[in-house]
């Protein structure tokens, strides 16, 4: 494997929207850093073996790594001895939070290897942070992206997302010009999902402005130079998200951390850690395995996976695929209707508009 995720599950507070395995202070423990740095170096130990020579990429995620001191870190996973794995070309990201970096810890990220940050920012209107309840204000967001290039990070990516109950497509604009003003080289956007028992469920936008917003986002991108090249994600030329990457075009990765996935492509199997810290630790240091649960693609599997993340970039799919005359009859539909374009660069392909994009699910659905 040559592409390494790490979970960090610590944050200072649970997001109101988010679904990812993650411990907020309030259900943190005086002694859960130091559980969870153990459990990870036994990880480490059982599990370097599979890395295999210089990683592409590593991805550090949550949770909120940037809350973890880089000695922490260092110790945590000396075990897979990175000095040795990780070459000038490899794409080294870590998420941030505004309120969980200085000027600081962002250099001592960066000399222990990190060259590419991903900023949690989520919106830039305070009234709005709080509904999500995030922890940070718009200005701590502008103050941690100045930080973040006084620190000498080049390659910087910041999160997003629209759909947000309030939202106006003035908020999205106004959010854009400002954080576009940094020289920033990724932009993720994503539309707020929520499980229809939430909450906020009832005050979430119908699909209209929801799609109003992604074409609101699609223009402003473009328009400033970014190439629209996967559902939610934009990247100045060359600075697409490589670790992502992977993901999308089923390369290999190991997972390491509480909830985290790994999946290995030569044998198209994948497996998942324990969703708890507390198991996750007491299984290593009884040396046993900390997996939740595997599994093996089959065939049609694979095939649908492939179409799903085919789907997602623009580079599209081969017509070829199309297989039978059904297929090809739905595909000549979304033609029609503008959900499908031909591809503007290869010969023989289709692939998402922006107007696909926001039904992507349905669509795949229809033609895979």
């Amino acid at each position: 494997m040559r592409s390494l995720y790490v979970h960090f599950p610590f944050c200072e507070s649970k997001c109101h929207y988010c679904d990812f395995y993650s411990l907020g202070r309030e259900k943190t423990r005086e002694g859960d850093p130091l559980k969870f740095e153990q459990a990870l170096t036994l990880e480490c130990r059982r599990q370097a073996h599979l890395i295999d020579g210089t990683l592409d990429t590593i991805f550090f995620g949550g949770g909120t790594p940037s809350m973890t001191p880089v000695s922490e870190m260092a110790r945590a996973l000396a075990p897979l001895e990175l000095n040795r794995r990780v070459g000038p070309e490899t794409e080294w990201t870590m998420e941030a939070n505004p309120s969980s970096v200085t000027l600081e810890s962002l250099q001592a990220y960066r000399a222990f290897g990190v060259n590419r940050i991903s900023m949690g920012v989520q919106a830039m209107r305070d009234d709005l942070l709080a509904r999500l309840g995030r922890v940070h204000s718009k200005d701590a967001a502008l103050r941690a992206l100045e930080a973040i290039f006084a620190a000498g990070f080049e390659n910087v990516s910041v999160d997003l997302l629209c759909g947000v109950p309030g939202q106006t497509i003035a908020d999205i604009e106004s959010a854009i010009e400002e954080l576009t003003a940094f020289p920033i080289t990724h932009l993720s956007c994503y539309l707020l999902t929520l499980a229809p028992h939430h909450r906020m469920f009832p005050d979430l936008p119908n699909e209209v402005e929801q799609e109003a917003h992604l074409f609101a986002i699609d223009r402003l991108m473009t328009e400033r130079g970014f190439d629209h090249y996967e559902i939610s994600n934009y990247a100045k030329p060359g600075r697409r998200a490589r670790h992502n990457l992977g993901y999308w075009k089923g390369s290999s990765y190991l997972g390491l951390g509480p909830s985290a996935h790994s999946f290995d492509a030569t044998t198209s199997s994948r497996w998942k850690n324990v969703s708890s810290l507390h198991v996750y630790a007491d299984r290593l240091q009884r040396d046993e395995n900390p997996i939740e649960w595997t599994e093996s693609l089959t065939p049609e599997q694979r095939r649908l996976e492939e179409w799903m993340l085919a789907l997602r970039l623009d580079e599209g799919f081969p017509q070829s695929w199309l297989k039978t005359p059904l297929q090809r009859s739905r595909a000549e539909e979304l033609l029609e209707r503008g959900y499908l374009r031909r591809h503007p660069a290869r010969d023989g392909y289709l692939r998402l508009s922006t107007r696909g994009y926001a039904l992507s699910d349905s669509i795949i659905k229809q033609i895979s």
